[in-house]
């Protein structure tokens, strides 16, 4: 077996292929377990035409790689009749004679995923990465797991130096970008230098976002974004043992469970009447509150934050309904912005995002986009995985290997604080013309809703195995007509799925 750091593993769930010296612990696309990967050998490189051991989803360009299509996609739950054989021609011109300077802005998930898309497409072009940070690129998502203490700060970075070193990929790290000239086609740093490029990636992610509280500016007051900002918090709690969470989201959740981990006494506010209310419905929402408490997190659900001020113990947050609790740490979960600035300065066409169009082009001619910075038909996805699609895509596009962007479904298939979830489509009935099926047995939550007999939206936590079928079944709005007649149960409708 493969021991070295530039070892491959490949997820036999998804096809995702991981580089490191063991399998991770599980799967970034798909949540798959260790022992769900297997040794993996890159194919020579090819020329000309590739073949057919590569499959592209038809209904979101998911590209997966094996002798056979996987049963299901693991992006949008396509079946294995939607998939089709890749069989694309080379990268032509530029790529092909090495001609092509590929700049590529960010070195999150996307930045990473596109330089890696790059450098397996076009061996010969040359490859800079301008990371805005002073370390090696990290997964970002796992900087929770960080704070609970499951993982080490070395275990963060996607791949080690001399992976960097060995696929001839520039690391600009600590490079900050001031400013971007279309017609030049440079980008400037903050040190004054240029970098020439052919093809530019902005892959720049988002910051996160700070209400106009009262004192959230002050010491004292954390957001989790980087590596940074997690020692910060880690030291910060070693002075303290208490914590407020502004905001109830995925985040606020996972910030709060890590650190609750740790043995600190943490809050967390929720300005809504339940947990997660654009993805749960008010019964979901409650099993999760049961959840979190048992994990020993404190919710307080229509909490509106007045003002953060200092007190005889560290921090007060004043909330509008006159409480006031005290802490020694206050952390801000409360949503990112994409980081559009570089690009509004330049000119590009910008509105939430980025805005590009099926191959992630932007409106400047050789530059694209890609991750929490793009906005594609008017979604800003803002997660880590449609941010690893949309960065390879990107690559791909860029040394001309032409590679739609379909969109993503609108679902959410997460892990939150241990729990497994799946919410997808329409989960709320309009009326009583929608039929709705639902049990809870412990934690684990059921929930199905029917319109003129078909599944319309899904509802699962804890056992979210059923995922893949489910989701599959809201997209093709297969018809449950004959189970619902006979006054359907949720073990009736997972039977008919599977």
């Amino acid at each position: 077996m493969p021991s070295d750091d530039n070892a491959a593993w490949r997820c036999t769930v998804c096809g995702y292929v991981h580089r490191g010296a063991e399998a991770p612990e599980f799967c970034p696309v798909c949540g798959a377990a260790r022992a769900d990967f297997e040794a993996h050998e890159d194919a020579p490189a090819a020329h000309g035409v590739q073949d057919a051991r590569r499959w592209r989803c038809m209904d979101c360009g998911y590209v997966y790689e094996g002798d056979e299509p996987p049963e299901f996609c693991p992006v949008c739950g396509a079946g294995r009749d939607r998939f089709e054989p890749v069989k694309e021609a080379a990268a032509p011109g530029g790529a092909a004679s090495g001609e092509l300077r590929v700049v590529i802005l960010g070195a999150g998930i996307a930045g990473v995923s596109a330089a890696e898309a790059v450098r397996e497409a076009s061996p010969l072009s040359s490859i800079k990465v301008v990371a805005g940070e002073s370390r090696l690129p990290y997964y970002r998502l796992n900087l929770t797991r960080y704070l609970a203490g499951e993982i080490a700060g070395d275990a963060l970075p996607i791949h080690p130096e001399s992976w960097y070193i060995e696929k001839r990929i520039g690391l600009v790290l600590g490079g900050e970008a001031t400013g971007i000239s279309t017609p030049d086609q440079t980008v400037t740093l903050a040190d004054g230098s240029d970098i020439a490029f052919d093809r530019l990636i902005l892959a720049l992610g988002s910051h996160p976002f700070v209400p106009p509280i009262p004192g959230a500016q002050q010491e004292g007051v954390a957001t989790l974004r980087t590596a940074a900002d997690a020692e910060k918090i880690l030291r910060r709690t070693e002075e303290t043992r208490s914590c407020v969470c502004i905001g109830g989201g995925i985040l606020g959740l996972e910030i709060a469970g890590a650190l609750a981990k740790r043995g600190v006494d943490v809050t967390v506010l929720e300005s809504h009447s339940w947990l997660m209310p654009r993805q749960l419905n008010r019964d979901a929402g409650g099993v999760l509150e049961s959840h979190i408490g048992d994990l020993g997190v404190k919710l307080r659900k229509n909490a509106r934050t007045l003002e953060i001020r200092d007190g005889d113990d560290g921090k007060e947050v004043a909330l509008q309904d006159g409480e006031t609790l005290s802490c020694g740490l206050v952390i801000l979960a409360t949503g990112v912005r994409p980081n559009t600035y570089l690009a509004r300065k330049a000119g590009l066409e910008v509105n939430r995002g980025i805005l590009v169009d099926n191959h992630l082009r932007t409106s400047a001619p050789g530059i694209y986009a890609a991750g929490d910075v793009a906005e594609h038909n008017g979604v800003v996805y803002g997660v880590w995985g449609p941010s690893q699609y949309q960065g390879s895509i990107a690559g791909l596009n860029a040394v001309g290997v032409q590679t739609p962007f379909g969109g993503l479904p609108r679902s959410n298939a997460l892990k939150v604080l241990g729990l497994d979830m799946l919410s997808i489509g329409q989960f709320e009935p309009e009326d009583g013309s929608f039929i709705v099926v639902q049990e809870q047995d412990g934690s684990a939550f059921r929930h199905f809703v029917f319109h003129d007999g078909r599944m319309v939206g899904a509802i699962l936590l804890s056992d979210a195995s059923a995922g893949p079928f489910v989701k599959k079944a809201v997209e093709d709005g297969r018809d449950f007509s004959g189970v619902l007649s006979k006054g359907a149960t949720c073990a009736a409708v997972l039977e008919s799925l599977t």
